[in-house]
């Protein structure tokens, strides 16, 4: 089969969308991942969930001083708080303040204007179908994953 450069295509796709979701985390001064954490947050406590740095830890898969350290930023520009559990002074919880609940909603909508642009683009079959293809892409690279975990 002939190489259709598909992955290269893929990348360029993700670079130019990601351009504008930067654009948008630089006018906060905040960078990508910060933005994972504060949508975590956002999300979790919206479904009744308490978050403590912990949760951060394992949701993103950083050591606990990176998490501290990427927490403490947040805490600084104003997107978030930390309040110390009244059973244990070593549990941080941490909380969105209106700030940051701002900018998660910001983000929303990007992600809604980003995805009125694919969805513009395609007629309701090819979405199907294009869903489809990428689930497809997505569970042959987690097979392949475990299948270098195993060896």
């Amino acid at each position: 089969m002939e190489n259709k450069r598909l992955y290269g295509r893929i990348c360029y796709l993700q670079r130019q969308m990601s351009r504008e979701n930067n654009y948008m985390f630089s006018e906060y001064g905040i960078t990508p991942i910060q933005m994972h954490v504060l949508i975590f947050v956002h999300k979790s406590v919206n479904e009744g969930k308490s978050v403590c740095q912990k949760d951060i830890e394992k949701y993103i898969n950083l050591r606990a001083s990176s998490v501290s350290s990427l927490v403490g930023t947040l805490e600084k520009t104003g997107l978030i708080m930390r309040t110390v559990s009244e059973g244990d002074a070593r549990t941080k919880f941490v909380t969105l303040t209106e700030k940051g609940t701002d900018v998660c909603i910001k983000n929303k909508l990007l992600m809604e204007k980003c995805d009125a642009l694919v969805q513009s683009a395609l007629t309701d079959e090819e979405q199907e179908i294009f869903n489809s293809l990428l689930n497809k892409i997505l569970a042959e690279i987690q097979k392949q994953e475990k299948e270098v975990k195993n060896d």
